[in-house]
């Protein structure tokens, strides 16, 4: 199940004959094919936009406002000042707290430039999303049915020239802090590396591993830590796992598997933390990050991070 807003201007699909934005809610592969004016290997990675149906509703401490963060970074990204992604990919919290239809519809809304700019955009579910009501917006937003059954999980793959992403759902609840992948999702999971060997594989989902390895509710992991790096760990394919949730700028490395935590566009915790976007250029043995702070005086502006793959 594709969680994918298409480009206004080119729809590309990997096979079938299904057509249209009908075939991006029901196809399980997006086929991120050659254009000739951005690369197939850079993207924009955000994270934690928090969108609410109000654009002028702020909080936080200090308090901001979601929406005029997302349009600066926007704006950012569309400027083609440090590289043209061809695709942003949101690994998730897209919407403010409860998931409900009035934040969809204005997060689609704010992320509609990138599509008239011919740039897909695909969304992770976080533990602020709801599923259903997501599907709903899909489908209004790309005149299209919503799916007569709503799957536990929406996870799809999205294949390029260097690299295939692998888009998680680990939304056990909405609003709820723990995250979960679940038994079902990580087999699909498993069996979906196992027939894409080919290429180096990175995993994008919202919530943060549990590095202790005692798993405890309260903490807001992922809850099945655990079994998701041992079945990752054997996998020579998969190269790094991205994530939001903790509103944090950080990249470390586990079992020789890089994980990269998206910062948030929205709140922070940490008051050092930048409100920031992470630009990802693909290299033929690994890749390189640029975070792109909404403060260019922010002492993490600009920072270039390079990884090789293990």
């Amino acid at each position: 199940m594709p969680i994918t807003l298409p480009p206004i201007n080119r729809r590309h699909f990997i096979t079938g004959t299904i057509s249209g934005a009908a075939a991006l809610l029901f196809h399980p592969v997006w086929s991120a094919e050659p254009d000739e004016r951005q690369s197939q290997d850079v993207w924009a990675f955000l994270s934690d936009t928090h969108i609410p149906e109000n654009r002028n509703q702020t909080g936080g401490t200090p308090s901001i406002n979601p929406v005029e963060h997302l349009s600066k970074i926007r704006t950012d990204i569309l400027s083609g000042e440090i590289g043209k992604p061809c695709g942003v990919i949101v690994s998730g919290d897209c919407v403010y707290l409860h998931g409900l239809p009035g934040d969809y519809k204005t997060l689609f809304e704010e992320f509609m430039p990138f599509r008239e700019k011919g740039l897909p955009v695909h969304f992770v579910m976080g533990n602020h999303d709801n599923r259903h009501v997501f599907l709903n917006a899909v489908a209004q937003s790309t005149a299209t049915n919503t799916p007569p059954i709503i799957p536990s999980r929406l996870h799809s793959i999205v294949e390029t020239p260097k690299v295939n992403f692998f888009l998680l759902d680990s939304l056990e609840k909405t609003n709820h802090t723990p995250g979960l992948f679940g038994e079902e999702q990580l087999q699909w999971l498993t069996d979906e590396l196992d027939s894409h060997k080919d290429k180096p594989a990175i995993l994008v989902g919202h919530h943060n591993p549990d590095y202790s390895g005692n798993i405890v509710k309260a903490s807001g992991a992922l809850q099945d830590t655990a079994v998701f790096f041992e079945q990752i760990r054997e996998r020579k394919q998969v190269k790094a796992y991205f994530y939001g949730h903790t509103h944090t700028w950080k990249t470390l490395r586990v079992n020789g598997i890089h994980m990269i935590n998206i910062p948030a566009t929205a709140w922070r915790f940490d008051q050092s933390q930048p409100f920031a976007w992470v630009l990802l250029t693909l290299k033929d043995n690994g890749m390189s990050l640029t975070l792109r702070s909404i403060d260019p005086e922010h002492p993490k502006h600009n920072e270039i991070v390079n990884l090789a793959w293990r």
